[in-house]
C-alpha cells in the first residue's frame, strides 16, 4: 500500500487538542439520587476542588481520536497497488471489430461489456495517473490522448461505437509501440474478444469472448443458366448445436422464394436457388430468427448490367472453366483447340484471353489473359515441378470469401511470383510454402497464372471453385463506374467517373447523399451493411446508377483464437480489468459510519 500526499501527518498535531478537551474540570451539576448506593459514582462527578482532573478512560474520546486518524489517512490518498507495480502511464486499446457486436449476456454485446469494464478500471485507477485510449479495429485510433483526468477518459470511452469492419486489437497494440518511450512506467490493457500478441508491450488482456449460438451467410453469388438466375448462399453454423434455419431469398426488397437448411455443429452448406426469375439489380439472402450476432444473418449481391464481354477460350477441352463461364452474366464466349489458329482471333479484339495448357506464339496486347498450367518465361519464371502437394488460398481479392479453402493437385509448376503480381494459391512442399497461382496488372494488363492443370486437382470438385473463378474473371472483365459490385464494410472501391459529366453522387444505405470529390477515386465510407447507388448524371435531369454492396466481414461471425487460447506464455490474460485500488472512498465510508456510532454513544450518555 503506498499513499500521494505526506503532508496531512501534520493534523496529528490534532490528537492532544482531543485529549485537552477531556483533562479539563467538567462543570458540577446537583443530582438527586434514590440511594446512597450511587453516592460514590456521583462523587466523582461532582468533585470540583482543582481546574484539572485527573484523565478516564471514555469512549467517546477515543472514538473521536481514531475519527481524527482516518480523516487524515484519507486525505494521504491511499492506494493498493496492481500487482506490485506502479504505472504512471496506462494505455486502454478497445477493440470494435465486427465480432465484438456478438451478444454477451441479455441484450449486452461483447463491446458493451468491454466499454464497462474500460470505465471501471479508470475509475479505480489512483490519482494523477496518465490515462490514453485508442479504438482498434483494421485501424487503430487515438482517442485520448495522455490526460490525467478521469471523467474526460471516461466520457470519450463512452463516445467509442462498435463497427463492422474485420479486424481486432492489434492494430492499437502496434500503435501502444510507437507510444511507449515517452514514458518509463507504461501498463497496456487490451479490452478485446480475439488473440492479440503483446511481444515488447507490457500490460495484460481483458478477455470479453462469450461462446453463442450464431448462424451467418458467408456470401452470395449469382450466375446466368438457360436465361434464368442460379443463386447461390454459403451459410454456416458455428455453434456447438445443431440448428435448423430457413433462408429467405429478396429481389429488389421482394421475396422471390425460401429454403431450408439443416445445419450440424460447425458445418457449411451451399443453399442453391435455381432458375430464378428476376430481372432486377439487388439480390437479398437472409436468414429467419435470431442469433447472438444479427449483422451476418444477411447478405448482399448484384446483378451488373454492363456492357457485352468477349472472351477468347483456347482450350483442347475443359467442361470445369466452360461451365463456370456459363454462370457469368453478359459474356460471349468463343472456343477454339487449335493454338495454331490465334492469329487469325487477334484481329476481334477480345477483352479476356484463357488459355487452358497451351500458350500463342504471339502473345495478346489488347486484352486481360488467363493462364493455366503453360510456360511463359517472357512474364514469369518456373522454381520447378512439384510431384503432388496440398494447395491452398492465400487472402486477397481473388479469394475473397473462401480464404481457408484448400485442395489437392499432381505435377505442380512453382513460380517465382513477378513484382508486378501477388500469389493467390500456395503448395505446402518439404521446401516451405511456394506460389503456384498468381495475379496482378502488368503494363495495365491484368494476368493471373494457374500452375496446374485443373484437371489433375481437387478443385473443381470443391464447392470454392465457381466462387474463386467468378472473383477471378470478374476482376478480369469489370466494366462501368464500379470495379466491383460487393466489398466487405470499411472497404474501399474503385469509382471511375466520366470527365464530362456531373461528378458521381453515392447514396449510401441509410439515404444519405455524398458527393464525391473528383470523378476518378476510391469512396470509402462504406460503414454499414447494404447497398449503395453510385449516380452519375450528364445534367440534371438524367444520369446513369450503378450499384455495390457492402456486406458483413464473415471472418467477423466466428474467433478462431480467442484470448484464453493464447500461447503467449509472458502475457496475461484476465476476464476483468484490475488497476490500483483507491482506499479513500472506502475510508470515508468508514468515517461516516463511526460517526453515526459516536452519535448514537453521545445520544445514550
Amino acid at each position: 500500500m503506498k499513499v500521494l500526499y505526506f503532508w496531512p501527518l501534520a493534523l496529528l498535531a490534532l490528537v492532544p487538542v482531543i485529549i485537552f478537551m477531556y483533562l479539563l474540570k467538567q462543570k458540577a451539576e446537583k443530582h438527586e439520587v434514590p440511594s446512597l448506593f450511587l453516592w460514590k459514582e456521583t462523587y466523582h462527578n461532582v468533585e470540583a476542588n482543582t481546574p484539572w482532573e485527573k484523565l478516564k478512560k471514555n469512549w467517546l474520546m477515543i472514538l473521536q481520536i481514531i475519527l481524527l486518524l482516518l480523516l487524515i489517512f484519507a486525505i494521504m490518498g491511499p492506494f493498493l497497488e496492481n500487482c506490485g507495480r506502479s504505472s504512471e502511464h496506462v494505455v486502454l486499446v478497445i477493440d470494435q471489430s465486427g465480432s465484438m457486436n456478438t451478444i454477451h449476456d441479455g441484450e449486452k454485446t461483447r463491446f458493451d461489456k468491454a466499454i464497462t469494464e474500460a470505465v471501471d478500471y479508470v475509475k479505480s485507477l489512483r490519482n494523477g495517473t496518465g490515462i490514453s485510449v485508442i479504438s482498434s479495429s483494421d485501424e487503430a485510433v487515438l482517442v485520448v490522448s495522455s490526460t490525467e483526468e478521469k471523467d474526460e477518459a471516461i466520457e470519450k470511452i463512452k463516445q467509442i461505437q462498435p463497427t463492422l469492419r474485420a479486424g481486432g486489437a492489434q492494430a492499437g497494440v502496434e500503435m501502444v509501440k510507437t507510444m511507449q518511450s515517452q514514458w518509463p512506467s507504461l501498463t497496456t490493457v487490451c479490452f478485446t474478444d480475439s488473440n492479440v500478441s503483446m511481444d515488447e508491450v507490457s500490460g495484460y488482456i481483458v478477455d470479453v469472448y462469450k461462446e453463442k449460438e450464431n448462424v451467418g451467410i458467408n456470401y452470395l453469388s449469382h450466375g446466368n443458366s438457360g436465361g434464368k438466375l442460379v443463386v447461390l448462399a454459403k451459410v454456416t453454423n458455428y455453434g456447438k448445436m445443431e440448428t435448423n434455419k430457413e433462408v429467405t431469398l429478396y429481389g429488389d426488397d421482394q421475396i422471390i422464394t425460401s429454403q431450408s437448411v439443416s445445419l450440424a455443429p460447425e458445418e457449411s452448406k451451399i443453399v442453391y436457388f435455381d432458375k430464378v426469375n428476376f430481372n432486377g439489380s439487388v439480390l437479398r439472402a437472409e436468414l429467419n430468427g435470431t442469433d447472438a450476432l444479427k449483422e451476418d444473418n444477411i447478405c448482399y449481391d448484384i446483378i451488373s448490367d454492363n456492357k457485352q464481354i468477349n472472351i477468347l477460350l483456347m482450350t483442347e477441352k475443359n467442361a470445369y472453366i466452360e461451365k463456370a463461364l456459363e454462370l457469368m452474366e453478359g459474356i460471349t464466349v468463343t472456343k477454339s483447340n487449335d493454338i495454331a489458329s490465334f492469329d487469325s482471333f487477334v484481329s476481334q479484339k477480345f477483352d479476356l484471353y484463357i488459355f487452358d495448357c497451351m500458350m500463342p506464339a504471339n502473345f495478346p496486347q489488347d486484352g486481360n489473359v488467363i493462364i493455366f498450367d503453360a510456360p511463359n518465361p517472357n512474364l514469369y519464371k518456373s522454381k520447378g515441378v512439384i510431384e503432388g502437394a496440398l494447395v491452398k488460398a492465400v487472402p486477397c481479392d481473388a479469394t475473397r470469401y473462401i480464404e481457408n479453402m484448400d485442395f489437392g493437385a499432381a505435377n505442380i509448376t512453382a513460380y517465382q511470383t513477378p513484382t508486378w503480381a501477388e500469389p493467390f494459391l500456395t503448395a505446402n512442399t518439404d521446401n516451405g510454402d511456394m506460389d503456384v497461382a498468381f495475379t496482378g496488372s502488368n503494363n495495365g494488363q491484368i494476368i493471373t497464372v494457374f500452375g496446374f492443370d485443373i484437371h489433375n486437382s481437387e478443385l473443381p470438385l470443391k464447392m470454392e471453385f465457381p466462387l474463386l473463378m467468378y472473383n477471378i474473371i470478374n476482376a478480369n472483365v469489370s466494366t462501368g463506374m464500379l470495379t466491383q459490385n460487393v466489398i466487405n464494410v470499411g472497404d474501399g472501391i474503385q469509382v471511375n467517373g466520366k470527365a464530362d459529366r456531373i461528378l458521381p453522387v453515392v447514396t449510401k444505405p441509410d439515404a444519405t447523399n455524398v458527393s464525391l470529390s473528383d470523378y476518378r477515386m476510391i469512396y470509402t465510407d462504406t460503414e454499414e451493411v447494404g447497398v449503395y447507388t453510385v449516380t452519375q448524371s450528364e445534367d440534371r435531369f438524367s444520369g446513369e446508377e450503378e450499384y455495390f454492396a457492402a456486406n458483413f466481414p464473415s471472418t467477423e461471425s466466428f474467433v478462431e483464437s480467442i484470448p484464453s487460447m493464447n500461447e503467449d506464455q509472458n502475457t496475461d490474460v484476465k476476464k476483468s480489468a484490475s488497476a490500483d485500488l483507491d482506499l479513500k472512498n472506502l475510508v470515508i465510508v468508514l468515517i461516516l459510519l463511526l460517526l453515526g456510532v459516536e452519535w448514537i454513544a453521545y445520544l445514550r450518555k
